[in-house]
């Protein structure tokens, strides 16, 4: 069973095709960045096959107009890139 999160669209730090490009991109956004929250990469389950990543501050708590379902693929925490 995925964990599902909420998310507006536009708060999300790029879109990917592959998982493993997202999965890249995303440990060296948190290495460059150096900020001190953790990274998820999700996938919208309406959108097969496209991922994107997000701060974990970024979420919403409950269903607005603005947010989005997204199952969560991998969790990138601040101690990877330590």
């Amino acid at each position: 069973m995925s964990e599902t999160i909420l998310f507006n669209p536009g708060d999300s730090i790029g879109n990917f095709h592959d998982y493993n490009e997202a999965v890249r991109k995303g440990h060296l956004y948190k290495q460059k960045q150096r900020q001190d929250d953790d990274l998820v990469i999700v996938n919208n389950p309406s959108k097969n096959e496209e991922y994107a990543i997000f701060y974990v501050k970024d979420r919403h708590p409950e269903k607005t107009e603005n947010s989005v379902e997204y199952d969560v693929s991998k969790k990138i925490k601040i101690s990877e890139n330590n």
